[in-house]
């Protein structure tokens, strides 16, 4: 059995996409789904109950002020962070959903493999796959979303595993990296929740949380 901590909260609107994603990954009789919006369990003990960690909800807050600027906040305490860097380095898994990259940097982007604090408009677009021999893209054709191209900056090292065109240029949307003795896992799709009903992106989700948790895809 393959234990999975989905982290939802309402930060960058995660919270309904953690009720799509953990719905069909449950669908698995192998996979045992924890939805939980208490970021506390990143220092207690019962974390290392789980083989895998999904989080959404990312590691910095926007306050927007009247002026159009913003101030970012840590989602995280110092603490919570040490419990999951640690969770991540010592074998385990980390998936990170669309926004877990936007505006990171230090210890979180090194985590990662790469960030963002850019974007276009949302649009539809297709997302290429670049890897279809790793076990997250296998059985995957290139496939289309309507969702948010982000303009990250990333390690050299990833291995990338998708991406899409924007202004005649290729920009990562799906990445995996090892961290420590764990994996990680990461796309900048997931905007909205629609984007995990279709169909191509339930199966990456589905074998890049796999992958992330055991080093292996269904």
């Amino acid at each position: 059995m393959t234990n999975v901590l989905v982290i939802s909260g309402t930060n960058h609107g995660f919270a309904s996409s953690a009720e799509v994603i953990g719905g069909f990954l449950g669908e698995d009789s192998a996979v045992n789904v924890t939805i939980s919006d208490d970021k506390s369990i990143f220092t207690s003990s019962n974390l290392l109950e789980f083989d895998a960690c999904i989080l959404g909800s990312g590691f910095t807050r926007s306050e927007r002020h009247e002026d159009g600027t913003a101030t970012y906040h840590a989602e995280l305490t110092t603490e919570q962070e040490a419990g999951l860097f640690g969770f991540v380095a010592g074998g385990k898994g980390f998936i990170g959903v669309h926004g877990t990259g936007w505006w990171i940097g230090g210890k979180a982007a090194n985590l990662l493999g790469g960030h963002a604090n850019w974007h276009p408009p949302g649009l539809t677009f297709t997302v290429n796959v670049d890897d279809a021999s790793h076990p997250v893209m296998q059985g995957i054709d290139d496939f289309e979303v309507e969702d948010e191209i982000y303009m990250s900056a990333w390690d050299p090292a990833i291995n990338i595993l998708a991406s899409a065109e924007w202004s005649d240029k290729a920009h990562p949307m799906a990445w995996v990296k090892p961290y420590g003795d764990g994996r990680v896992f990461y796309t900048t799709l997931g905007h909205t929740s629609e984007t995990f009903t279709r169909p191509a992106v339930q199966r990456m989700m589905r074998q890049g949380t796999l992958w992330a948790a055991n080093g292996a895809a269904a």
